[in-house]
């Protein structure tokens, strides 16, 4: 073996390691033992660096060597090392090589991100990449090891047999140096490296020290290396403005572009921090909604009064004005129909999702056509991700081939979702109004085919009031919104003066002052989330930090139950909303049955108490609501009579 170590340097490669890096190859040693990986190392820069290593230090590939071993006595991951060689001309070291355990299915870190940003932006996997890094990290900080160099290309990751990532491994040891224990600072000091949006980087480091809160040490040493990495980056780029051997490399896409869906709480989840977003929005757009909150501030003003005043005084047919949302994915749409059908024919909205793939959305639309067989009165939320901005001509061809195969089935689409929130792609105004581009003459192409929108969420009318003025006149049918009246606590708690029938007489108002849109509101988006749900839920994804949540929404099943009886009866029978969807059917941290056990799905109280009430009234007329707040009684009427609730 050793005789053959000392041919490595002229061994052929057999494989290639990394196609990105050209000083590492995999080599076949003799017999049937597993092939290996060589790392050569460019001679030092300096002649103080060639002094310093053959005298002092000892060569990089040594020091690697001996801070593999030591690691690898200590049990934390990294490439088990073999052997080191030199070859040196007196005491000047001429050539030196590494040889250690070869990875060939590992990736970098930065590659697997790569895969993730361009490919396969799923939130479930991003966390289980993020926490395999993050707990070898921590295992080598917990051996006393500062890395000095720790940046994702020095991070290696694999996938298991199931295609889960679940091994990482610290490579390039040669800049680190051991301690007897290493300090919080100097922990921090050697994360300032790692590079991923500022959310994500937050998750990371809460990984390292979970259950354990991020010690304050910790985050001041990152912030401020970081910040003297940033500078320095930025005087070598003046000073090497153009870098030939990276110009053919794959970049991380911009921050603001950075999209991942959860699956898991069925959302798109932030990849910046609030304060990391505020540098990419457009200034002009704050112009804008003040200066068009002004020109319509009166009318609406006028309007809220009189429709406040308009709120009970009406007998309101309550037939199909509850509706149900739902997801169409192949591995769950049969048993999530059963649970449908048992509820009846109903009003439903189901999401048409741009981001995912054609096979998938093909699915969704022949379900779509099932369920409208079937009695159902289907609406379809066309939902947009970034790419549907970055790439106007896939966003166009997905409208269009949703109008051509759905028009006749359905009763209309709701475009964009959540439009005020930049986690779902749209940044500024300009963005949007790209976004409903294709809409342009839809009345001409579609006339089966009604429009509602702009489908923003929350109780945040003027930052939504400037989307739907880039609609031209009577472009929509109905305003449609996602109000969740800020979820902590009763349907009827106030939020800046409002209760929930107020927030819906405003939202009215804006419908019936503004030209683009029929007085019709749709809530097109409401519940609560479940405590107990961690990660599946809207408020614990896409990962459960340390310590206590402050203003945590969350509430039990049966406060859940009564918490949906209230919101849909107040919504409903005062005549402000028109139509209610409750999002969703199945979901295990917001939905009517918990789906989490994929054999047997649980109806939660929730799930019978909107049963109930739809078999009550879905042929009934509310007539009067009698007592006091919190305690109403409404009284409804039918055929056989009138009867209370």
């Amino acid at each position: 073996m050793r005789a053959w170590l000392a041919k490595l340097p002229d061994v052929p490669e057999c494989d290639a390691f990394s196609p990105k890096c050209d000083h590492v190859r995999c080599v076949r040693p003799p017999g049937n033992l597993p092939h290996l990986a060589l790392k050569r190392y460019d001679p030092p820069p300096t002649w103080k660096a060639v002094v310093d290593e053959s005298t002092h230090r000892g060569s990089r590939a040594h020091r690697a060597f001996q801070h593999a071993c030591r690691l690898v006595d200590k049990g934390v991951p990294t490439p088990s090392p073999v052997a080191w060689l030199e070859r040196k001309e007196g005491q000047r070291i001429l050539e030196q090589f590494l040889v250690t355990e070869c990875l060939p299915q590992a990736l970098t870190l930065r590659e697997a991100l790569l895969h993730h940003y361009y490919e396969k932006p799923l939130c479930s996997e991003i966390i289980d990449l993020l926490e395999v890094s993050a707990q070898a990290v921590r295992r080598m900080h917990d051996a006393g090891f500062e890395h000095n160099d720790l940046g994702n290309q020095n991070l290696m990751v694999q996938r298991d047999a199931q295609g889960n990532w679940s091994q990482a491994w610290i490579i390039d040891l040669h800049r680190g140096r051991f301690h007897d224990a290493l300090s919080d600072a100097l922990k921090g000091k050697d994360n300032a490296r790692i590079t991923l949006p500022s959310d994500l980087r937050r998750i990371f480091f809460e990984m390292q020290f979970a259950p354990q809160l991020i010690p304050d040490a910790f985050r001041k040493s990152e912030k401020r290396t970081r910040s003297q990495y940033r500078l320095q980056k930025k005087s070598r780029k003046l000073r090497h403005p153009f870098r030939p051997e990276l110009s053919v490399e794959r970049r991380y896409p911009s921050e603001k572009d950075i999209w991942i869906w959860d699956d898991r709480s069925r959302q798109a989840i932030p990849a910046l921090k609030s304060r990391d977003k505020r540098k990419y929005y457009r200034k002009r757009d704050a112009l804008e909604i003040g200066k068009l909150y002004l020109a319509y501030r009166s009318k609406i003003q006028k309007a809220y009064a009189e429709i406040k005043t308009e709120a009970w005084t009406q007998p309101v047919s309550m037939k199909n004005r509850i509706g149900l949302s739902c997801n169409l994915e192949p591995d769950r749409f049969d048993k999530e129909r059963r649970w449908l059908n048992s509820l009846g024919p109903l009003p439903l909205l189901v999401r048409l999702y741009h981001h995912e793939t054609e096979f998938n959305q093909r699915f969704a639309i022949d379900a779509i056509r099932k369920l409208t067989a079937e009695g159902h009165q289907v609406t379809v939320a066309l939902v947009q991700d970034r790419r549907a901005v970055m790439i106007p001509s896939a966003w166009q061809s997905f409208v269009e081939k949703a109008g051509g195969s759905l028009s006749g089935f359905i009763e209309g689409f709701e475009v964009g979702h959540a439009i005020n929130r930049v986690k779902w792609g749209i940044w500024n105004i300009p963005e949007y109004r790209q976004l409903i581009e294709p809409f342009q003459n839809w009345k001409q192409r579609f006339p089966q085919v009604p429009l509602m929108g702009p489908a923003g969420i929350d109780f945040e009318y003027p930052r939504v009031l400037p989307f739907l003025d880039q609609w031209p006149e009577n472009s929509l049918s109905a305003f449609s919104h996602h109000l969740y009246v800020d979820r902590r606590g009763d349907p009827e708690n106030r939020q800046s003066g409002y209760d929930t029938v107020d927030k819906l007489a405003l939202a009215r108002a804006m419908a019936r002052v503004h030209p683009a849109c029929q007085e019709r509101l749709i809530v097109s988006e409401v519940n609560w989330p479940l405590s107990g749900t961690d990660v599946w839920s809207p408020v614990g994804s896409p990962y459960q930090s340390p310590g206590v949540r402050h203003n945590d929404p969350s509430v039990d099943e049966d406060t859940y139950a009564l918490y949906l009886k209230k919101y849909l009866l107040l919504s409903l029978c005062s005549g402000m909303a028109d139509q209610v969807y409750w999002w969703n059917i199945a979901a295990h941290g917001f939905g009517l049955i918990d789906d989490r056990d994929p054999v047997s799905w649980r109806p939660r109280p929730a799930f019978h108490a909107f049963k109930e009430l739809v078999d009550a009234t879905r042929d009934a007329t509310f007539v009067k609501r009698e007592g006091e707040e919190k305690a109403w009684e409404y009284t409804f009427a039918n055929t056989q009579g009138e009867f209370r609730l």
